[in-house]
């Protein structure tokens, strides 16, 4: 691995450069990181007592003090070079940690290895070394895992270890993102292709290891878990053969003659032959046990205990026993649970079968006691079935012990914490030993209690179950299963030390093979790489040569491969390069000349179309038609500096074209003498009015439409614009230049926007003068209709005027000046009266107008005496007037009432006349009635109709409700 085969990155030195902050801060985190796990190494080993921390510890501090040196300009070295000791020092830390960190934590901390190395090299300004400080951690990730696979130095593992290590790996996760992000990870082409090649043949060679793992780990684990359920098959087995067999045992010495014949007898069976022939065949079933031998008892009818082998129960009754009780009732065998004696240690089994003659007639019972313990005895010949640290325990209904051959101290001991009341009901129920105290009698397995008393798991099911010794737990597997013949329950486990054991060995094996050939694979790799980036790099440092402009470099081309076929490009490259520049120059110049008319081409139309903005604004804001014609034809001229700019306007016979504003000397003359032109006629102003068609002469000597004109003699080219309505033609816009070719088509379509857009102003304008007229004409219109109905209104009441003061309220006749000038002003008028004599009171009015819409329909006059040189405030003028402004509509709105209630009472004496009308069909008496109704609602002394006879207009019939008036015939 050569240093020199890395080229330097221009764009990772320029941000090297300009993120020199951001490497500043990365070193201090990194050295504050390595401070804090020297601190925690050195707190570990002393709280641990655990030797390597304390070497961890110091390798830490050496990295922590290079990390600040580096920082430091006490260090005179290049900062490659300080860079490159300083990581050296940091992997070192890192292959410590790895073989003091449990196995699992080995690739972990090879992560952090390879993050920290892409670091140094981000933070590297020159590239220089970059690879070495790639392989040094490359070389630290393979010797941290081969160190905590392979490593003989004690392991160190729990939860803050752990949770360091976690924090670590995020960190690291973090820093890569924000280097890759940052574009700060660069590579040589040697390097990238080692690190692809890596990538495809490591890759795949863990993913493989990991299954292979996985798949032996499930086997292993497989395998224990059928070894596990058929040891728990197999106790059941057991127990459940213990327990029928002695039942068999027992029903076939029930049916022996001995037993039959001693119950048979009547009155003293003591020393009789009879009772010798049951004691001897009693004694030989005892014989039959080796181990806990059981005790026999015949029992009568009511229970009483007639011979027993244990002399101690002769004569007792078992009436009440709940194995009795059984027995009697269902008159087949049964096998008790474990019952305990009270007050003693002892602990019975009682396996109970009725003694049937042979016409099945019952006589008695024949009992056989077991003591407890065999069941501990005979579990214990099951232990061991999976391995040396394997066990059964049984377990009965009640979580009670009845064998451990785990801890057999535990025995008759509780998997659960039990209540007072259940414990209680237990002890009479002779199901708990009274020996142990409440207290004593709980030593709760809870996964175990889960499993078969609470959440009732399907038997066989595997879980796990933590055990204590002592001071020691130990994690076990475990599964269980049900007796047929009680209701217990063996639960077998198996220490999982084996397992892990066996497990760790495998992942060691595979972890070693994984990584010796990772490492064989990177050295050919390496190699591989070498020899195939050697010419790719020639080529790149031609590249460079030829970017710095150096053009007479040549490849020197030794293989006909890709490579080779790739240098002679570079040299064709070379010299069509050299041929290139030669014409660029004058390329360039040309180039720059048409941009430079481009740009004033564009820097033209956008002036232009500025001038539009600008005369669309002033549309907008104008509403005087002369001043926005003056200011367009100002605004065009300015903008693009042409000789004259006119706008024609139609007259109202749309004969001529007039002239109404024009920014050039010449067009103001136009104006004063009202220049006009004949439409269709004279001049291109004249064609483009007559045929709504814009016109445009490039040369007006040689255009026959040009009309020549004496107040414009520079004139050389001519443009009109028709202004147009909905299609109407109302005028011309005309724009003249003193160039020769001034206007073009593009020109057209830009000022024919213009035009449309003064257009539509004219017409606005015009509108808006009609509407205004119109408003003005509706007002006055108005205002006469209000002054008629209050002059009406003032008239019919006879008072005009009313006075209020301390004695309340009087009409008014004087007639005062002050109100007269509101009447004639319509504006507030005050006055004051200066004392002249001291007979004299000074005063001081206030007369305001009563508005109503523009009309003056009456004043409040208000006076104030007495008071010298007193003047009315501005807040009692606004006060005054905004009472007079609602006193004004409150009077409009009663006269409106007052005259609708009189229509209203019109048309309702109309419509009364009418209902007595159509009362009748008679049409002299609805002639009568007509006229006697509107006497008597007109107040009239006398009411006559004059009705036209028929054919003829001289003839007429008069009715009246006088008789002495009606007449007919008469003559009109």
């Amino acid at each position: 691995m050569s240093d020199q085969t890395t080229i330097p990155n221009p764009q990772h030195s320029t941000a090297h450069s300009e993120s020199a902050p951001f490497f500043k801060t990365m070193l201090l985190v990194l050295a504050a990181v390595l401070a804090l796990a020297t601190l925690a190494s050195f707190v570990g080993g002393i709280a641990f007592r655990f030797w390597p921390l304390y070497l961890l510890a110091a390798s830490f501090a050496i990295s922590t003090l290079l990390v600040i040196f580096t920082l430091s300009p006490l260090w005179n070295a290049p900062v490659g070079v300080k860079l490159l000791i300083t990581l050296l020092a940091v992997e070192t830390s890192f292959v410590l940690t790895g073989g003091i960190v449990s196995f699992a934590y080995g690739l972990p901390i090879a992560f952090v290895a390879i993050v920290v190395a892409f670091l140094f090299t981000a933070l590297n300004p020159s590239g220089w070394l970059n690879e070495w400080m790639i392989g040094i951690g490359f070389f630290g990730a393979l010797a941290s895992t081969l160190l905590a696979v392979l490593g003989n130095m004690p392991h160190l593992s729990n939860f803050i270890v752990n949770l360091f290590i976690i924090l670590l790996d995020v960190g690291a996760i973090v820093l890569l993102i924000e280097l890759l992000r940052r574009g700060l990870i660069t590579a040589s082409l040697r390097l990238k292709l080692t690190l692809a090649a890596l990538l495809l043949a490591v890759v795949p060679l863990v993913i493989l290891a990991f299954i292979n793992t996985r798949s032996i780990q499930s086997t292993i684990s497989n395998q224990t878990n059928d070894s596990l359920r058929v040891a728990t098959e197999l106790t059941v087995s057991q127990l459940d053969d213990f327990f029928s067999s002695n039942l068999t045992t027992l029903k076939n010495a029930a049916a022996l003659p001995a037993v039959i014949n001693y119950l048979q007898l009547t009155g003293n069976r003591s020393g009789t032959s009879q009772e010798v022939a049951l004691a001897a065949t009693l004694n030989s079933l005892q014989a039959n046990s080796q181990l806990y031998a059981p005790s026999f008892g015949v029992l009568n009818l009511l229970g009483q205990d007639v011979y027993d082998t244990n002399s101690d129960n002769t004569g007792k009754s078992e009436l009440n026993s709940d194995y009795f009780q059984n027995a009697s009732a269902t008159h087949t065998g049964h096998a008790s649970s474990v019952e305990f004696v009270s007050g003693t240690r002892e602990a019975y089994i009682y396996f109970i079968t009725p003694i049937i003659t042979e016409s099945q007639t019952t006589i008695g019972y024949l009992r056989m006691t077991y003591d407890a313990r065999i069941l501990q005895a005979e579990l214990e010949k099951m232990a061991g079935l999976v391995g040396s640290h394997s066990y059964p325990i049984l377990i009965d209904e009640n979580g009670i012990r009845l064998a451990d051959t785990a801890n057999p101290d535990l025995l008759y001991h509780s998997i659960q914490t039990l209540g007072v009341d259940t414990y209680t009901s237990l002890i009479v129920a002779g199901k708990l030993p009274s020996y142990l105290a409440a207290s004593q009698l709980s030593s709760p397995i809870d996964e175990i209690a889960n499993a078969i008393l609470h959440q009732r798991q399907d038997p066989y099911t595997f879980f796990d179950v933590p055990i204590t010794t002592g001071s020691t737990t130990v994690t076990n597997s475990a599964t269980y299963g049900g007796l047929t013949t009680q209701s217990w329950y063996v639960v077998y486990l198996q220490e999982k030390t084996a397992l892990i054991s066996a497990q760790q060995s495998l992942q060691q094996s595979t972890a070693v093979v994984a990584v010796l050939i990772a490492s064989i694979v990177s050295v050919l790799i390496t190699i591989a790489s070498t020899l195939f980036s050697r010419p790719i790099i020639d080529l790149t440092e031609i590249a460079q040569t030829i970017a710095a402009g150096d053009l007479d470099v040549h490849v020197m081309v030794n293989s006909k491969d890709e490579i080779g076929t790739m240098g002679e490009a570079f040299n064709s490259m070379a010299q069509q390069l050299k041929a290139s520049f030669a014409n660029l120059e004058n390329r360039v110049r040309e180039r720059t000349q048409e941009i430079a008319q481009q740009n004033e081409a564009l820097r033209y139309r956008s002036r232009q179309l500025q001038t539009v903005t600008d005369v669309a604004r002033i549309v907008a804001s104008k509403n005087d038609l002369e001043s926005l014609l003056t200011l367009v034809t100002e605004l065009i001229s300015d903008r693009f500096n042409f000789y004259h700019a006119g706008i024609f306007l139609l007259d109202d016979q749309n004969e001529y074209a007039v002239l109404r504003a024009s920014n050039s000397a010449g067009g103001q003359r136009m104006l004063n003498r009202q220049h006009k032109l004949k439409v269709g006629q004279v001049g291109i102003v004249g064609y483009v009015t007559g045929t709504g068609l814009p016109r445009i002469a490039t040369d007006v000597g040689r255009d026959a439409v040009y009309f020549n004109n004496p107040d414009l003699p520079e004139t050389k080219s001519e443009m009109a614009l028709p202004l147009k309505i909905e299609n109407k033609v109302i005028g011309a816009l005309d724009i003249q230049s003193t160039d020769s070719n001034a206007f073009t088509e593009e020109d057209v379509r830009l000022f024919t926007t213009l035009a449309d857009q003064v257009s539509v102003a004219i017409n606005n304008n015009m509108l808006l003068a009609e509407t205004q007229k119109a408003l003005d004409e509706a007002q006055n219109l108005h205002r006469q209709y209000l002054n008629q109905e209050w002059t009406k209104r003032t008239s019919d009441a006879g008072v005009t005027s009313y006075k209020y003061n301390a004695q309340g309220l009087s009409a008014y006749t004087e007639d005062l000046p002050e109100i007269k000038m509101v009447f004639e002003s319509g504006r507030p008028v005050t006055r004051s009266g200066v004392q002249e004599s001291p007979v004299e009171t000074p005063y001081s009015t206030l007369s305001v107008p009563i508005l109503l819409r523009g009309e003056v329909i009456g004043v409040i006059h208000m006076q104030e005496n007495g008071k010298k040189d007193f003047t009315w405030s501005e807040n009692e003028l606004v006060t005054v007037q905004t009472l007079s402004d609602q006193l004004a509509q409150t009077l409009e709105s009663a006269r409106l009432f007052e005259q609708t209630i009189r229509r209203a009472d019109r048309e309702r004496r109309v419509l009364e006349i009418t209902s007595k009308i159509r009362s009748t069909n008679d049409p002299q008496q609805m002639l009568e009635v007509t006229l006697e109704e509107l006497k008597r609602h007109l107040g009239a002394s006398q009411a006559q109709i004059v009705i036209n006879l028929p054919g003829t207009v001289d003839s007429y019939e008069s009715f009246s409700t006088d008789e002495n008036t009606s007449e007919k015939g008469g003559t009109k």
